[in-house]
């Protein structure tokens, strides 16, 4: 009973998906400002966010933005050690939260939370209820069913257990506004998109010429797309020669009544500069919003000095190998 207290407590709101009277941005939204009121070091995030420095950098056929954002810091440097991640108190399982953050409870599986170091307004987190693992096969129906119900002004955001998951044994996702990433303007430019395949009603484009591996799934029946996802899936794990989920970060929205995955497959987690002990040390840990063209800098250090060449060289590190994806592909079902 006492742990049911507790819950209630954390609970500003319910979404079941049934027609109500706000739809769940809305809730969001709400969610947001009443926890600036209440929890004063969600407000003060929010006000540094106002403040932090922001440059554009022009690669070589695009363009990324560079962040100095100090409160990620933990997040950019945060541990991939197992040991040492199960000996730490899971920060999202909610008896740990915060006392004074509340979530909307999403379709009784998640609750939706407010972002403690946000790296754009309203960005937020979708925990799992339950303390599982990280991983996207058995959840892809949940994250395509979010992009839904958020609707065309949100990205849902994945982030694998092994390249950039804040917490890799517990499941969430994250969520925030569209229009802050690159890759959504790259989007609009179809020379940088090749459709490579086409697969159960399901469109299938590969990224061209701007400097990493993404591979994008369009689809107006989000059954076939969660299908055709899975596939290409287990055809990664075949070709990248592993039993573990295939390293990769993902973005979904939903626009013009279609899905949209954005794949990152990756090679690696973090560039080699990352763990330099010298003056070559580059403190960068790509994610998703790294491979979606914002670039986290904790340190101002690294916000002066990174340029194009080393942008791209981070980037051609990191990311999956291009022949690889046209092996991938090739295993998908017409």
């Amino acid at each position: 009973m006492q742990a049911q207290r507790m819950n209630r407590k954390k609970i500003y709101a319910s979404f079941d998906g049934s027609q109500s009277i706000k739809n769940i941005s809305t809730l969001c939204i709400e969610l947001l400002e009443e926890q600036k009121k209440t929890w004063p070091e969600l407000k003060d995030a929010h006000e540094y966010l106002k403040h932090i420095k922001v440059r554009d950098i022009q690669c070589n056929g695009y363009s990324v933005k560079i962040q100095h954002n100090l409160k990620r810091a933990k997040n950019s440097t945060a541990s991939c050690d197992i040991a040492q991640i199960n000996s730490r108190q899971c920060f999202l399982c909610i008896e740990n939260l915060p006392k004074a953050q509340r979530g909307i409870l999403y379709r009784d599986e998640y609750l939706i939370l407010c972002n403690p170091a946000p790296v754009f307004p309203n960005h937020l987190t979708i925990s799992n209820l339950k303390h599982i693992p990280q991983g996207i096969a058995k959840n892809i129906n949940i994250l395509i069913q979010l992009s839904q119900d958020l609707g065309p002004d949100w990205l849902i955001l994945y982030n694998g257990p092994k390249c950039g998951a804040s917490a890799p044994d517990h499941l969430h996702f994250q969520a925030i506004p569209r229009g802050h990433t690159p890759v959504e303007k790259d989007l609009q430019d179809k020379d940088k998109f090749v459709l490579s395949a086409q697969s159960e009603g399901v469109s299938i484009y590969k990224s061209k010429d701007i400097g990493r591996e993404i591979i994008i799934f369009e689809g107006v029946d989000k059954d076939a797309i969660a299908g055709v996802f899975k596939s290409f899936l287990e055809a990664l794990r075949s070709v990248v020669k592993t039993e573990d989920e295939p390293m990769i970060n993902i973005l979904c929205f939903v626009e013009g009544g279609k899905w949209y995955i954005l794949v990152f497959p990756r090679a690696k987690h973090r560039p080699e500069a990352f763990f330099r002990d010298d003056d070559e040390k580059i403190t960068v840990s790509p994610a998703v919003i790294e491979m979606a063209g914002v670039i986290i800098t904790p340190f101002e250090r690294d916000f002066l000095r990174l340029d194009a060449s080393k942008v791209e060289a981070i980037y051609r590190e990191v990311s999956l190998d291009g022949n690889k994806l046209k092996c991938t592909l090739k295993y998908l079902p017409v």
